[in-house]
């Protein structure tokens, strides 16, 4: 069951405006429109939504079908979980490349900067 005092208003807004079932997903803009906010905004609601153990899945049918609802069973969670463990593999490969072809050729000089100190935290957190 999912407490919903862990939500602040607008949190809660959204959550009650998604569908539970992947048969009538709500799309970003449809959200946004209702809870009258920017689309980027919903993917950053649903995010902490989801990093709040909400159990809201995505569907990429394009182009009718595709959004966000309330899992209902296994088979909407694992092919959530599937969905986002793919784009989570697929990100980890761009930065594995990315770093590589840093550490092989470095940057070029003249577009070089000096890394932030928050920079710096992350390579070292990569490493």
């Amino acid at each position: 069951m999912n407490d919903l005092s862990l939500l602040n208003p607008t949190e809660r807004k959204v959550y009650e405006c998604i569908p539970v079932g992947s048969a009538h997903p709500i799309s970003q803009e449809q959200l946004a429109n209702l809870v009258k906010t920017s689309r980027r905004s919903i993917a950053e609601i649903i995010q902490h939504l989801r990093h709040k153990g909400f159990l809201i899945g995505s569907s990429r049918s394009y182009p009718a079908g595709s959004g966000y609802y309330k899992i209902s069973n296994e088979d909407e969670y694992f092919m959530c979980i599937g969905m986002l463990a793919a784009s989570r593999d697929n990100l980890t490969q761009t930065i594995t490349a990315m770093t590589k072809r840093h550490s092989e050729q470095g940057i070029d000089p003249n577009a070089q900067k000096k890394p932030t100190e928050g920079q710096l935290d992350l390579l070292e957190d990569g490493n």
